[in-house]
């Protein structure tokens, strides 16, 4: 297991003429939360897409659960799951849908009744057919939450993870980002909510136009 979960070294993303992180350093022990702050534009959410493998960065060298950033991206997905601002669902299939055909994109199967247990947690349980198009922002953010519990990852990264929730979509959220520390999971956050994230996060960092203050 390695000794490090995230490690970055000096990581640059340019947008055109913009650079949207200036020279980024970051390590992680295993294991951790560490929340992202740092105001709207500062980078927060180029750097957990860097993470994720969905942006190459500019510049710069890391590694992900020990793994080379550029090298070795696929095996990199396999062990890490992003829930960003673009929750990648499907409005034409329903919620029950949406989940059985990104387990089947995946290559994944769930025991039996899984589906039903991660609708139950989230609170969508009754409602296996209503149609994404027909959701709730906050009832699509806990569709992408269900989503995150049918399997395992190594590396959590949460983009705004309380937006879109009420009171007792916040509280759920906590509790699996608590949970999910007491598997062994390293968790990531980006968040402009100090209040909401610092209770349990073992190292806060902010951003500051692209740079670690």
């Amino acid at each position: 297991m390695p000794t490090v979960s995230v490690e970055l070294k000096n990581v640059r993303h340019r947008y055109g003429s913009t650079w949207a992180l200036a020279g980024v350093d970051l390590c992680v022990a295993p294991g951790s939360v560490v929340a992202i702050t740092g105001p709207n534009g500062c980078g927060k959410s180029t750097l957990l897409k860097i993470l994720a493998t969905r942006l190459t960065p500019t510049s710069g060298t890391g590694s992900v659960c020990g793994l080379d950033l550029l090298c070795e991206t696929e095996a990199i997905r396999e062990r890490v799951q992003w829930l960003g601002h673009e929750l990648g669902l499907y409005k034409s299939l329903t919620i029950e849908e949406n989940l059985s055909f990104s387990l089947s994109v995946l290559g994944l199967t769930s025991p039996n009744g899984a589906i039903g247990r991660a609708l139950d947690r989230v609170g969508l349980g009754r409602l296996p057919a209503t149609s994404v198009a027909a959701c709730s922002s906050g009832m699509r953010k806990r569709l992408a939450l269900a989503r995150l519990l049918l399997h395992p990852a190594d590396l959590r990264l949460l983009d705004e993870p309380h937006t879109n929730l009420d009171a007792e979509g916040r509280a759920l959220m906590n509790t699996l980002i608590g949970e999910w520390k007491r598997q062994g999971a390293t968790i990531i956050l980006a968040s402009h909510d100090h209040a909401e994230v610092m209770p349990f996060c073992d190292l806060v960092v902010r951003l500051d136009r692209g740079r670690m203050e």
